[in-house]
């Protein structure tokens, strides 16, 4: 089971972003290609566990 206070100890990281004068020419994303994936277990850490549907959009934590 994931640490319950995992968001007080890991702090918030964002992906890279791709740099503007790239993201204006295309409609691709703007995180940069494979970005997130260093990242992404050490953020799942913050989830709280609160038990609310659709927390991706009223996430307390931002996640």
């Amino acid at each position: 089971m994931a640490d319950p206070k995992g968001f007080l100890t890991t702090p918030r990281r964002l992906p890279p972003r791709r740099p503007v004068a790239e993201r204006v020419r295309d409609w691709h994303e703007v995180p940069a290609p494979g970005g997130l994936l260093p990242i992404i277990n050490a953020q799942a850490d913050r989830c709280m566990d609160c038990g609310i549907p659709f927390c991706h959009d009223g996430c307390p934590l931002g996640n």
